[in-house]
């Protein structure tokens, strides 16, 4: 809305500095008619320029282009010959960060922005922008030959084509199954479906980003004469470009103008036990008593779809004949076994019930657009999201813990496409259904449940849903090894748009049989993997074609059971770890799964590596993705020692070698200077006054600070939580903790585990802390 004002005020205000007149004051003010030639390439021309308030106004001949500055390294590029954006476009951007002031210098051939952190200039001959960090060093260019176009009409779509430097890496467009890391010289296609999370946000190792705020169909590509952003619709070029020494700064960047990243409950990062589908509340409970009984520990059990029964798609009941008492049920699950409830909900009603016909009676379903059984409804029509959410807010009265979005590309894309949506045709706001429900939903259970964390998994996302907290799951893929080896690459680019919470079905989701071991060898590996994923969940339907598979660890054999049990306590055991990674990730902007270059940038070696990635500061992992292996090649980047998690054997950085991968391990290394905190036992919830242990891998200075807080609700905002630096000093030999603020309620008992050059070597020595500083030395 603010553009659209900006844009208006500017039709009334005639430019201060006049560069040329060629063309009528109706041409430059975008005042044809539809199907006027619309002026794109190299005849954008600046014909006058002009300062108003926060922006920066050029005049062009082929329409108006405004530069909008803010102070976290953003510059907003709008440029268009009308006064409005595609529909839509804003969901992203909902609370814009303050705006930089600037400069303005004109020479000969450039009027040029400046700011602290950045420059841009514009070719007055051409129109082309240039981006440039503050030291002058240029960071990426619009093509002089090719440029952006818009439209006056409809007819002509909106593109930019950007000039790149040979050398630097691109990474981001979201949750892609094509393998590829490293996205120089690739072309996709930017859209929504099951398997496939489409954000139009990339980000280079040359220092920038680009969000590309288009919701409709957009084909992104690489090539040797550049990067192109070409979207199907839109009357405006509208795009956003971030700076940043690191992708770190990039991403947090992004995150300042699209929202910051809410704290997870520390629950939602333990292990989900979930499966397609447990039909009736004596397989909930049955499960959940066995699993205590096996010594198994998890967070949450899933209910899946179906569980309404009778009652149809929608109709946010249970059918009782199958969950005949669900506040029994849960008090059960919550106050025996300590266990959570996620629920899953669909966007859609069945034909012929009840909620259907009131939701069709007043218009706010989109007819033919098929989710399951189902129509569903118009998220972009306020009064149908109300609605929608009136009759959702039926199972409120229970007491459930998080909810599992499914189905929201939404489901059926082709029957999506041919509506009309509050907003227009479907076409144009195609790939942000999944924003815009997720964000009512979000916005939803937030004001029903105030002080109260919500747990949403969600099948899709786009640009910006980080803020809504969720986490997102890569859809029904396959069960397959290739399949797995694909997951990793995607989630990967996926997080490193800016959205880090995201999963995989651990084993696969369509197919699998919990007997083969081949499949048990395949579900061992992915349930590795899925330790280090920021959710993790195993899920699937082990027999296609019908939900009675089993997916419990106990279906695959007692070795497998074992092993895996053994990654559950360890995810458990480090989440003190873990949930730090949460807090630097709402606090600062971090991303707690990695792609490499995001702390090795300088390491060519890295740049395209598909099969490796750091989980936090600490750990590098290094799935096994093969079948039939028991050894891996394993790269370790350079500029650190890295020290084997295993048996405490370093390596120098740099080197490549052949790591052991028994089935029961996964090649997991430590960085030199990491200090890891972890649980004496496995614990499901953050506690500030358990004992912990300390691990301590030198060769390197280093530090971790460790954060703690109740777990569960917003108080983190008003700054109660515990912060303490744990520090290591290399040349004296010295361990410090240190509080920052908060203390806990009672003395704590740590443990010191400093590493040698192998487990024998390691050196034990024991404190009791309460809130003072004390040093330690070895």
């Amino acid at each position: 809305m603010k553009n659209i004002i900006l844009l208006l005020a500017c039709l009334s205000s005639f430019p201060t500095h006049i560069l040329a007149q060629d063309d009528t004051v109706n041409e430059l003010m975008g005042q044809s008619s539809v199907g006027t030639t619309v002026h794109t390439g190299t005849t954008q021309q600046i014909l006058s320029w002009q300062q108003r308030g926060t922006d920066l106004l050029l005049h062009t001949t082929g329409g108006i282009l405004c530069l909008r500055p803010y102070q976290t390294g953003i510059l907003h590029v709008s440029f268009g010959t009308k006064t409005k954006k595609l529909p839509g476009s804003s969901y992203a951007v909902t609370q814009e960060p303050a705006t930089a002031s600037f400069q303005v210098r004109e020479d000969e051939n450039y009027i040029e922005l400046s700011t602290t952190q950045f420059k841009a200039s514009v070719h007055k001959k051409q129109g082309y922008l240039t981006f440039y960090n503050q030291a002058g060093r240029q960071l990426l260019s619009e093509s002089p030959a090719i440029a952006r176009a818009s439209a006056v009409s409809d007819s002509i779509t909106p593109s930019c084509h950007f000039r790149l430097s040979p050398n630097e890496a691109l990474y981001g467009l979201g949750q892609y199954r094509d393998g590829h890391m490293n996205l120089r010289g690739i072309k996709r296609e930017l859209i929504q479906y099951n398997t496939q999370a489409a954000i139009p946000v990339v980000y280079s190792t040359g220092g920038w980003g680009v969000f590309w705020n288009n919701p409709s169909r957009t084909i992104f590509e690489d090539t040797q004469t550049g990067m192109s952003f070409i979207s199907d619709y839109g009357t405006t070029v509208d795009y956003y470009l971030f700076v940043g020494e690191t992708l770190d700064k990039l991403v947090a960047s992004y995150r300042s103008l699209t929202g910051t990243v809410p704290m997870l409950p520390d629950w939602a990062l333990g292990f989900h036990q979930s499966r397609n589908r447990y039909h009736n509340h004596k397989e909930v409970l049955q499960t959940v008593e066995r699993m205590n009984h096996e010594q198994i520990p998890l967070s949450t059990i899933f209910i899946d779809y179906h569980h309404w029964g009778k009652y149809g798609t929608g109709s946010f009941r249970f059918d009782e004949r199958d969950f005949p008492n669900i506040p029994a049920m849960l008090d059960t699950l919550h106050k025996k076994y300590d266990t959570k409830v996620v629920l899953t909900v669909w966007p859609c009603f069945k034909p012929n019930t009840e909620n259907y016909k009131e939701m069709s009676d007043k218009g706010y379903l989109l007819d033919g657009a098929k989710a399951i059984d189902g129509i569903i409804y118009d998220t972009f029509n306020p009064e149908a999201a109300k609605m929608y959410w009136d009759k959702f807010s039926a199972l409120l009265k229970y007491d459930i813990d998080g909810w599992f979005l499914d189905g929201p590309e939404p489901d059926h894309v082709v029957s999506f496409l041919p509506t009309t949506t509050y907003l227009g045709s479907a076409q144009r706001v195609r790939n942000i259904y999944p924003l815009v429900h997720t964000g009512h939903f979000y916005e939803g259970i937030t004001q029903a449940q105030p002080n109260h964390r919500p747990y949403v998994l969600t099948r899709c996302a786009w640009a910006g849903q980080q803020k809504y907290g969720t986490a997102v799951w890569s859809g029904d893929i396959p069960a397959t090894f290739d399949e797995l080896r694909l997951q990793v690459t995607a989630g990967l680019n996926f997080t490193a748009t800016g959205i880090p919470y995201w999963t995989t079905d651990i084993g696969g989701y369509l197919g699998g049989n919990a007997a083969d071991e081949a499949y048990r060898e395949l579900f061992t590996r992915w349930f590795q993997y899925g330790t280090f994923c920021p959710i993790f969940r195993s899920h699937g339907r082990r027999h296609p074609g019908n939900t009675t598979g089993p997916n419990e660890l106990w279906a695959y054999g007692k070795r497998v059971q074992d092993i895996c049990t053994n990654f559950i306590h360890l995810r458990y055991r480090l989440m003190p770890y873990i949930y730090t990674l949460t807090a630097q990730t709402t606090l600062h902007g971090y991303t707690p799964m990695r792609l490499l270059a995001f702390d090795f940038a300088n390491d060519p070696k890295v740049i395209n590596c598909k099969d490796e990635f750091m989980y936090g500061p600490a750990f590098l992992v290094c799935p096994v993705l093969q079948a039939g292996v028991t050894q891996r090649q394993v790269y370790l980047p350079k500029g650190t020692c890295w020290f084997d998690f295993w048996n405490n054997t370093s390596y120098q950085g740099g080197t490549t070698l052949q790591a052991a991968a028994p089935l029961h391990r996964i090649p997991l290394y430590v960085r030199a200077g990491s200090i890891i905190p972890y649980y004496a036992k496995s614990l499901k919830h953050i506690n500030s006054d358990t004992s912990i242990e300390v691990s301590i891998y030198p060769g390197s200075d280093g530090q971790f600070v460790l954060y703690e807080d109740d777990g569960t609700t917003y108080d983190y905002q008003k700054g109660k939580y515990h912060i303490t630096l744990l520090q290591w000093n290399e040349q004296q030999r010295t361990f410090t903790i240190r509080p920052v603020q908060g203390k806990p309620s009672k003395q704590r008992t740590i443990t010191l585990r400093l590493k040698g050059t192998d487990s024998k070597k390691e050196v034990v020595k024991q404190l009791k802390y309460s809130d003072k500083v004390m040093s330690v030395s070895f």
